[in-house]
């Protein structure tokens, strides 16, 4: 199929506000990183973009690829076999044998030229190309590296030129990196989640929380988020821990995998 036809198709997406100037994300990601753990959570709100624009709650956020994970949010596609299925992407270009730091560039370069091309090919659909423009993509990895938690956070936006928008977009790649040897100068856990001022107030009014319970801390943070912004985010919520023992999954739909 065609990509610049999927407005008329069933695309999986996990961003349900696209705005104007700044994007929106439409999914609750909180990874947390300690001095021996991994805890990551994310709650389960969706929409399919057809013509009713028809919400699900059923949607798996959380994925493991070879031996790390990964989560991601804002505008891409579910389906097997499409451009903009990040899952896909990133298992085409990390390799078995790679470090997470590794095979998180790999994949940053791999998911800004995926999004690249798909905005090459939706030049002549207006709608689809004005959607990719405004949405932005951020993509959560963690896992063990060198026998210690490492997370990364990659975020992914259209740069356009002013009076040359469909001539040469760019994609500008930030991150937000805590590798095997990075600790927080404050000794708290390191923290790093979608954008939402309801979860920043939340980090600020409950440090102990941070501190002493991790698992109990992402539970928090995410249904604080949901509470605020019921109208992009919604229940239930997985929960996954990783230490050096391995994966452990404290809550996930039965849905997933």
């Amino acid at each position: 199929m065609n990509f610049p036809s999927a407005l008329s198709s069933f695309l999986y997406l996990l961003i349900l506000l696209i705005a104007p100037i700044r994007p929106s994300f439409a999914t609750t990601i909180v990874v947390l990183k300690t001095e021996s753990e991994i805890v990551a959570g994310a709650e389960s709100m969706g929409v399919y973009l057809t013509g009713d624009g028809r919400i699900s709650n059923r949607f798996c956020k959380i994925h493991q690829v070879h031996d790390f994970f990964i989560a991601s949010a804002g505008f891409f596609d579910t389906r097997a076999g499409h451009r903009l299925n990040i899952k896909e992407i990133v298992t085409r270009a990390a390799r078995k044998s790679d470090p997470v730091s590794v095979a998180v560039n790999r994949s940053s370069r791999a998911i800004a030229n995926a999004l690249s091309q798909a905005l090459s090919d939706a030049r002549e659909d207006d709608g689809l190309y004005n959607i990719l423009v405004h949405g932005n993509v951020v993509t959560f990895f963690f896992g063990f590296e060198d026998g210690k938690p490492a997370t990364y956070a990659h975020s992914f936006s259209v740069m356009t030129q002013r009076g040359h928008a469909k001539e040469a977009p760019l994609i500008e790649v930030t991150h937000d990196d805590c590798g095997p040897q990075c600790v927080p100068a404050d000794g708290h856990p390191y923290l790093m989640h979608t954008r939402s001022q309801a979860m920043d107030d939340f980090r600020l009014k409950n440090r102990g929380l941070l501190r002493d319970h991790p698992v109990a801390f992402v539970r928090s943070i995410i249904f604080s988020d949901i509470a605020a912004n019921k109208h992009r985010s919604g229940p239930p919520v997985d929960i996954l821990r990783i230490n050096r023992n391995g994966p452990q999954w404290i809550e996930k739909k039965p849905n997933c995998p």
